[in-house]
């Protein structure tokens, strides 16, 4: 029964230690399969070898960026200055030339775009919530998804 209690003990203090990063990290997979499904008429591949899901990836990117560019609040000099991301690094993403974009730059450019087409943050957080009341088989099914 001790035993059981210290395991019990460090998964909560895990939990509480390392909240924000598992949320975010949960978030920002919930993001890319949001925008998978919103380009996903953009985007014709066959999801089946890795090397196509880096293709969607770097695709991913390419909308964002246009999708900002598109609205006029934002050149690429002026996505690369907000996200303080190198403009040659947006300027490869924005040409699909670069497919290999980390989490951190990837989440700013999000982040961007959700600020500029707001509508798109409403549907991330209507799909939270709707998530939120199913149970925990469904936020399961979320993490397990491709």
């Amino acid at each position: 029964m001790e035993a059981c209690l210290n395991i019990n003990a460090k998964a909560l203090r895990f939990s509480v230690e390392n909240e924000r990063k598992v949320l975010k990290a949960m978030l920002f997979g919930f993001v890319y399969r949001l925008f998978g499904d919103i380009f996903e008429h953009e985007m014709e591949m066959n999801h089946q070898s890795l090397l196509e899901y880096y293709a969607m990836d770097s695709r991913i990117m390419q909308l964002l960026i246009q999708g900002i560019v598109d609205t006029g609040e934002y050149t690429l000099e002026g996505i690369a200055y907000h996200t303080d991301i190198p403009l040659d690094v947006i300027y490869d993403a924005a040409s699909g030339i670069n497919n290999q974009i980390t989490a951190a730059p990837w989440a700013r450019v999000a982040d961007l775009y959700m600020q500029v087409k707001p509508e798109i943050a409403y549907v991330l957080t209507d799909r939270l919530l709707e998530l939120k009341n199913k149970n925990v088989e469904a936020f399961s099914q979320l993490l397990k998804e491709r």
